[in-house]
């Protein structure tokens, strides 16, 4: 699966529009903003939300100013698919949050399909894969439809939580803690929607492509309710 990393450069068609967000910005004008990203065309948008991460991320102290600012904008006018990609930490996930829960926005998919949660479980950068952290963001009422970002399958046919499995590069075993928050997910994501036996094949026709490991079975075991031995080759 392919992933890419937004927080490369802005490229030159996109320079003129974050010149714009950032006058924006320093004018100190709401309806000036939200003009200026409405104005943008989708990559250009992405620029300026990348913009005002980069921003955040350099000046701490200026946080929650470009967190709202992204907010506003993104309530209004959308989350371009072209953002999607770059949350892909829980950082950039936090970041992105009050403008992910004013929008509703959850779902949102990028050119492949994939939503954020595709994008954040097969992240190489993330050692572990921050299961217990989004198994905590369900709990809360104001997060309820970011359940239906886990029933979302890409262009794969893969919701997020095959998409790891199938993609995850790190097989090693999970601490407790996250081992629980996935079955958790699990659960969750079967109530919703129910489980693709047919993928099971497919899952598995990536992972025995790759370092196959006895604890990437299990949590395969687990999601699609099989033994652990109907996995494994026969001798």
């Amino acid at each position: 699966m392919a992933t890419h990393n937004n927080t490369a450069h802005t490229s030159a068609d996109s320079t003129a529009a974050v010149t714009s967000m950032i006058q924006a910005i320093h004018s100190h004008d709401l309806a000036r903003i939200k003009h200026c990203y409405e104005q943008a065309t989708g990559s250009e948008r992405t620029a300026q939300l990348r913009h005002c991460y980069e921003a955040a991320d350099n000046h701490p102290a200026n946080y929650e100013h470009y967190q709202n600012i992204v907010a506003h904008c993104v309530s209004q006018h959308g989350l371009p698919a072209g953002v999607i990609a770059g949350i892909n930490t829980t950082e950039r996930l936090d970041f992105f949050m009050p403008a992910l829960q004013a929008a509703n926005a959850f779902n949102v998919t990028n050119h492949q399909g994939n939503t954020f949660l595709h994008c954040l479980f097969v992240n190489p950068a993330n050692s572990l894969p921050p299961f217990n952290y989004i198994r905590s963001l369900l709990l809360f009422e104001r997060n309820e439809s970011l359940g239906e970002a886990l029933i979302v399958r890409n262009h794969q046919k893969l919701n997020a939580l095959e998409t790891y499995l199938s993609f995850n590069p790190h097989h090693h075993e999970l601490p407790q803690h996250e081992l629980t928050a996935w079955l958790a997910l699990c659960e969750a994501q079967r109530k919703l929607n129910g489980v693709d036996s047919d993928n099971l094949a497919k899952v598995m026709a990536h992972v025995r492509g790759r370092a196959e490991s006895t604890h990437r079975l299990t949590l395969i075991a687990s999601y699609y309710q099989v033994s652990v031995s109907s996995l494994l080759p026969v001798s």
